[in-house]
């Protein structure tokens, strides 16, 4: 097994989707499920593979080389790398996802939100549904490490994807009265070199051009908030959660632990 050159993060997933034909979106999609639902072991599965795993070997096919630029009969003189006619200062480049898709994805999202919201606040007695409002975030945060985007960025966007999920799996905790709100600046003044580590490494990938360090730095996000999830966490109100399981019964969570 090698990881494929035809990756968004490490080529782990698209490499699995080539060795078994599957689809390399359906193999990212269970991948987040997988780290989701394993608390973030996935991920350390995902890294050591990174890690283990060679890169496959080059492809003997002819590279697709893009020119500076291109003369057209029509615009004149176009830059190939930013898609700018000259004599032209305020055309921009295509994003390579039209206007369109982003917003059925955001409706996509909200709709999602909504569905799962109002379905889960029923199971969750004295909960309202907007309490569950850091589930957009995760969606969201979702959708920017599943869906990839054709631009030099793309680490950097599937990085800020990782955060966003990991913000929003800590807040919820929290909007649900299980842990203080207090827990954030408690967390910051205990791990800020976690966050600090974070932001220089993001910043010297950005600098360097690094897919890897971008990412890693990402994972310190992450790193910070299951310490504050289990290091740093302060009680809130909530003393225990009582879910209302679909077959009738009631399962009773104790936070003793906080």
């Amino acid at each position: 097994m090698s990881r494929s050159h035809d990756s968004s993060i490490g080529g782990v997933c698209a490499g699995v989707a080539e060795r078994f034909d599957l689809d390399p979106i359906v193999v990212r999609i269970l991948a987040v499920f997988i780290a989701l639902l394993t608390a973030g072991l996935g991920v350390i599965a995902y890294i050591v593979l990174w890690v283990r795993w060679p890169r496959e070997a080059e492809s003997d096919a002819p590279y697709e080389v893009t020119p500076e630029s291109a003369e057209s009969s029509s615009f004149g003189s176009v830059d190939c790398e930013t898609g700018r006619v000259a004599g032209h200062a305020g055309s921009k480049p295509s994003s390579g996802i039209p206007l369109t898709t982003r917003l059925a994805i955001a409706a996509g999202i909200m709709l999602l939100f909504l569905a799962v919201s109002m379905n889960l606040s029923p199971l969750v007695p004295g909960t309202e549904w907007w309490q569950f409002w850091p589930l957009a975030l995760l969606i969201l945060g979702l959708c920017f490490i599943i869906i990839p985007v054709p631009t030099r960025f793309e680490a950097a966007w599937h990085a800020l994807g990782i955060v966003i999920t990991a913000i929003a799996a800590t807040l919820l905790p929290m909007t649900l009265d299980i842990m203080a709100w207090e827990t954030v600046p408690n967390a910051l003044s205990q791990g800020w070199p976690f966050v600090v580590a974070a932001a220089l490494v993001f910043a010297y990938g950005v600098y360097r051009k690094s897919n890897a360090l971008m990412i890693c730095a990402s994972f310190f996000i992450v790193a910070f908030c299951v310490f504050m999830l289990a290091v740093w966490a302060l009680p809130g109100v909530a003393e225990s959660l009582t879910l209302h399981m679909p077959d009738g019964r009631s399962l009773r969570i104790a936070f003793t632990g906080l």
